[in-house]
């Protein structure tokens, strides 16, 4: 089993990144989400533990839709529930609304590859903790 170890991302005091990633990645020092990266964050954990209490397993399966890069994220849980995620390149931040939660499939784009890596590693540790 490999264990991938990194920084949780620390809240900055703007709202938005002025960059507009998701998160803020410097070659050296802390990673820093904005106040409003963190409020989805927060309400992804929430559904999820809601949806799933006590998951235990997440998979990913890369891939390509169109030009777009991806990522399949499957959470999964006892009694064989499960949450799927498809994380998309898109150079835009967005997230599902309160609503789109009650979907089978949730959708969240980011905007560059560093952003999809850095969150999938989110959510496992989400799965984990």
């Amino acid at each position: 089993m490999m264990t991938l170890k990194y920084p949780a991302p620390q809240t900055e005091v703007v709202p938005v990144l002025p960059d507009g990633n998701v998160f803020r990645l410097p070659p050296q020092g802390e990673p820093r989400v904005s106040a409003s990266t963190r409020e989805n964050l927060q309400r992804l954990n929430a559904q999820i533990r809601r949806r799933l209490p006590g998951a235990t397993t997440i998979t990913c399966h890369p891939h390509r839709v169109g030009l777009s890069s991806c990522v399949a994220v499957t959470v999964e849980g006892r009694l064989c529930r499960a949450v799927n995620i498809l994380i998309t390149v898109s150079g835009q931040e967005s997230w599902p609304d309160e609503e789109e939660y009650e979907h089978p499939r949730w959708y969240i784009t980011v905007t560059d590859t560093a952003d999809m890596l850095y969150l999938v590693l989110w959510l496992n540790g989400v799965v984990i903790n």
